[in-house]
């Protein structure tokens, strides 16, 4: 029976989402943005590359402010890992743009030149953090560094493809109207 019990309970706290799982890092007028600008690869990864600047910002704006010292840590936090998860939705939309062959060239030089902003904010927000701060969110920071890395090397090698693609006019300006 003590078995049956916690086989029971693990397995409603395996389906059980945690509430990291639940929190969007977009809020709804961002959400409204990326649905309007789904047909516009260029517009969509500009307006991914504002969000993920508007996070940066704000934990600029975070450290600045005296005010916070005591919930700083935790807002650093969650703002790298919302930080973090746009650069994944990012990732996610070169793939499939890439996938239907998708004009995206403006928005990938765009994301390759945030790439190189956002790894320097990321460095210094590293060096510049007190030690307690930083052992509260250095794991997710470390996370949020390898995704712009690993972005960065994504999007550049997706915008050679790009080009040798466009030199062959094989790619589409407007996503529903594309032939696959």
């Amino acid at each position: 029976m003590q078995c049956a019990i916690f086989c029971f309970a693990f397995l409603i706290g395996c389906a059980a989402p945690s509430p990291a799982q639940r929190r969007d890092p977009l809020n709804e007028k961002e959400i409204d943005e990326m649905r309007e600008s789904a047909d516009w690869p260029d517009k969509r990864l500009e307006l991914m590359v504002q969000f993920a600047r508007e996070r940066m910002n704000k934990i600029d704006q975070l450290r600045a402010d005296a005010k916070n010292a005591k919930d700083r840590p935790m807002q650093v936090h969650d703002l790298l890992e919302d930080f973090t998860a746009i650069l994944d939705e990012i990732e996610d939309n070169v793939e499939m743009y890439a996938s239907h062959k998708a004009d995206m060239r403006k928005g990938l030089t765009l994301t390759i030149e945030a790439s190189s902003e956002w790894q320097n904010k990321l460095r210094r927000l590293k060096d510049q953090s007190p030690p307690e701060e930083l052992d509260q969110y250095s794991f997710v920071l470390t996370n949020a560094s390898e995704a712009v890395s690993d972005m960065g090397d994504d999007t550049r090698k997706e915008l050679q493809e790009q080009n040798e693609l466009a030199k062959q006019k094989k790619l589409v300006k407007i996503y529903s109207e594309r032939k696959d």
